[in-house]
């Protein structure tokens, strides 16, 4: 539910993983996406974006039903994969979230109805992380095994939580959880924050479906088995991290699509 706001690759609505390596002053990052339907939902309305050159990642949450809420997750991923290489990521991403709200305000005026995204995206650079998100999609960090949430939500419930009115571990079940108060389409800017990278940090982006089944505990555990330097059956780290990641959704129900995009940072 929406408050009113007072190859590049993209998956829109398919199980996939996609990798890209990158190396900048030494760092490399490389990541994998996944994104599902859930176990509930007729349709996945989320879509994710996982740049081969390693530099833009994004999650976008669709919302507005009779697949509008694909509709606005795309135009999402859509303006951020246009991100240019020599731009100033902030000023970069405020303008796709800008041109990809106008777009979605406007198919939205024409059908009537209020549809938009949460979203969260990462433009990496030299040795550093620069952040957009609006709603709540999260994007967190595991260093030296210590997970930070980097972004914070914008949702009723969050403003509960900051008011004193509910503890955090009681918001991710309350029959609440779903309002937001900010999204692409309504009007709602982002906010930014610029975070430094080192080697062996791992950035985690995910969609709601995800943290409203598996609580912080869930998440350093998938994230500090599958690290780099561990032993993978198949594919890389971030693969592995993902993949657990969503079968452990999946086998707590799922009732809402979920997206994950983890992204490893080593030496290069």
């Amino acid at each position: 539910m929406i408050v009113p706001f007072s190859s590049e690759a993209r998956v829109p609505a398919n199980d996939h993983s996609i990798k890209g390596p990158i190396t900048q002053r030494g760092l490399v990052a490389r990541g994998a996406g996944l994104t599902h339907r859930g176990a509930v939902r007729p349709e996945n309305e989320d879509a994710i974006l996982v740049d081969p050159s390693g530099r833009v990642w994004a999650v976008a949450d669709g919302m507005g039903g009779h697949m509008l809420g694909g509709y606005a997750a795309e135009q999402v991923i859509d303006a951020l994969e246009s991100i240019p290489d020599d731009g100033d990521p902030a000023e970069e991403l405020a303008a796709r979230f800008a041109a990809a709200d106008a777009a979605i305000s406007a198919r939205g005026a024409a059908e009537g109805a209020l549809i938009g995204a949460t979203a969260v995206a990462v433009v990496i650079r030299t040795d550093e992380a620069v952040l957009a998100w609006a709603g709540d999609a999260r994007a967190y960090l595991l260093r030296e095994g210590r997970l930070s949430q980097l972004t914070r939500d914008h949702s009723l419930v969050q403003e509960m939580v900051d008011a004193g009115k509910v503890d955090a571990e009681a918001a991710r079940g309350h029959p609440q959880s779903n309002v937001v108060t900010r999204a692409v389409g309504t009007g709602g800017k982002p906010d930014f924050r610029v975070v430094g990278l080192k080697a062996g940090d791992r950035l985690l982006l995910c969609s709601d479906g995800l943290t409203n089944v598996l609580p912080d505990a869930a998440l350093i555990a998938v994230l500090h088995a599958t690290r780099p330097g561990t032993t993978i059956a198949t594919g890389t780290p971030a693969d592995a991290a993902s993949a657990m990641l969503l079968r452990q959704t999946l086998a707590g129900g799922a009732p809402d699509n979920v997206s994950v995009i983890v992204i490893d940072i080593t030496e290069g």
